[in-house]
């Protein structure tokens, strides 16, 4: 009776091994270099810009614009084009003293660039 129990046990386990969901389905595979978050990292995507006072901007798709900066990557280099920046995001955003809109701002530790195209 044990070894049927056995038997049966593995019969059941195995499958649920062998098809297991941590599988990448092979449509959504990165080609690129795999990007390794912290806890409190986060990616943010879009265009990099310098706005009218010297700051670093990323618009991304939705048109929200997030204040970058750092001490360590040259942000200056990517300006213009689409980007992925990998870093923290302010846990309270700053306010534009000209649209009254909070303004998140955000740490970049690691830039890559990333598809699309960036509108002049």
């Amino acid at each position: 009776m044990k070894e049927r129990f056995l038997l049966v046990t593995v019969l059941l386990v195995t499958p649920g091994l062998v098809f297991s969901p941590s599988r990448v389905p092979k449509g959504t595979q990165d080609h690129g270099p795999p990007m390794h978050l912290k806890r409190n990292q986060s990616a943010v995507t879009g265009c990099l810009t310098k706005n009218s006072h010297n700051e670093y901007e990323l618009v991304d798709g939705k048109g929200i614009r997030i204040l970058l900066y750092s001490s360590t990557v040259p942000l200056d280099t990517y300006v213009g084009q689409s980007v992925t920046a990998i870093g923290e995001r302010s846990a309270t955003p700053s306010t534009d003293t000209g649209t009254e809109r909070p303004t998140p701002h955000f740490k970049v530790v690691d830039l890559r660039p990333a598809s699309g195209k960036c509108s002049k």
